[in-house]
């Protein structure tokens, strides 16, 4: 049977509410908010061939993770390492800083390039020569991009980093021995949120085990309703085919007086109701009789006579053939203790002669709620007569019929 769709709906929801929260609590999986800062680094320097100062400010520039977001300056210094490395990675790595012509030691910043060791080394590196801060200029694939920088355990040395052309700007005319001046400002702050690789994870498992149950249930379901669907449509069909069969039992309606039935006495084993004058009764083959409003709904179901668990619909020649495929069948034999339908018919000429001389015989059986069903019976005498004669004796029916 089939579950309803809102309680099925339910249940999907509740599941994807539960695995969600699971989601949510689960180690990690919380998203967690970077706060960095932009830095404005200003450069000024003379060009040696015009006599002119340039100056340039631009917000081109990040602090570092472990970097304190002050204000830093100086003039720019170049690593001196053996073969021109611009890394500065070693610890003995001595510095180029161009001085102007008159002016004393004044404070200067590493300009290094970003791989070959980590940032914290660089940051040391420099720092061991007192430099003020620090700027890393990124690799060449990156173009004028910048990225974060991880140098826990480098003190309160300000450290930043530049774009790849920035720092190749800056990098060409310190080479040509151009004293350069540049200037690091606090920039913009922002806030960047990235979720963890492992709540990622485990939302991706989460959702696909989702996806799974849901599918196994619209497969369990479908397979349910078209199994169920089947099923009414088999269960409709022989429906309609048993009852044309049981139409084909005998119907009697009960007169006042007639022989063979005791109206205050005799009762219908389904409802416990007596017979009534006037009331319409099926006779089964096993030869008790019913109301037909009581018996037909009963034999639609079970088949069998409520008494004695008489298979009623094989006991007319019927397996599963057309109701109009199934012959006649001869009269059972009359056992003690039941009424015989073999013993009731009707027979109009009969009646007539019985009606003038005043007797009191049972009316033609007939079926009131649609067409005449077969309700002669030959008697092995050959006399056609309408009693129902007594011969069974039942205490739940009321006793004997007379």
């Amino acid at each position: 049977m089939a579950w309803p769709r809102r309680a099925t709906a339910g249940i999907r929801a509740r599941g994807a509410l539960a695995l969600l929260a699971l989601a949510w609590c689960a180690p990690g999986a919380q998203s967690r908010a970077l706060e960095w800062y932009s830095a404005v680094v200003g450069l000024e320097y003379v060009d040696p061939q015009t006599n002119l100062t340039v100056r340039s400010v631009s917000e081109s520039g990040r602090f570092g993770d472990s970097s304190p977001q002050e204000d830093a300056q100086g003039l720019v210094g170049v690593p001196l390492a053996p073969g021109g490395d611009p890394e500065g990675c070693a610890p003995g790595t001595r510095f180029l800083v161009p001085t102007p012509r008159g002016q004393g030691p004044a404070p200067w910043v590493a300009l290094v390039a970003r791989g070959g060791c980590t940032f914290k080394e660089k940051v040391l590196a420099a720092a061991r020569r007192n430099a003020s801060a620090v700027v890393v200029y990124n690799e060449e694939r990156y173009g004028n991009l910048t990225a974060a920088m991880s140098h826990a355990g480098t003190g309160s040395i300000v450290v930043i980093m530049v774009s790849y052309l920035k720092g190749r700007e800056i990098l060409d005319v310190v080479q040509k021995g151009i004293p350069v001046k540049v200037t690091i400002g606090i920039g913009t702050r922002h806030m960047q949120e990235f979720i963890s690789g492992q709540s990622v994870v485990f939302v991706a498992i989460a959702f696909i085990t989702m996806m799974i149950i849901s599918l196994a249930w619209l497969i369990f379901y479908y397979i349910q309703r078209f199994l169920y669907t089947g099923s009414q449509f088999g269960s409709q069909s022989h429906r309609k085919e048993t009852k044309k069969v049981i139409g084909q039992l005998l119907l009697h309606t009960v007169k006042h007086g007639e022989k063979g039935i005791d109206v205050d006495a005799e009762n219908c084993a389904v409802c416990i109701e007596n017979f009534k004058v006037k009331d319409v009764i099926r006779i089964l083959p096993c030869k008790h009789i019913f109301h037909r409003i009581c018996i037909d709904p009963w034999l639609l179901d079970h088949r069998t006579c409520p008494m004695c668990k008489l298979d009623v619909i094989k006991a007319l020649g019927y397996w599963g053939a057309e109701p109009e495929d199934v012959q006649e069948l001869p009269t059972p034999e009359s056992t003690p203790g039941s009424t015989s339908p073999g013993n009731v018919s009707v027979a109009s000429q009969e009646e007539g002669r019985n009606s003038g001389s005043g007797s009191n015989l049972p009316s033609s059986s007939t079926n009131e709620s649609g067409p005449q069903c077969p309700t002669t019976f030959k008697e092995d005498a050959g006399e056609n007569t309408a009693l129902l004669e007594a011969g069974r004796s039942d205490p739940q029916r009321g006793g004997p019929i007379s």
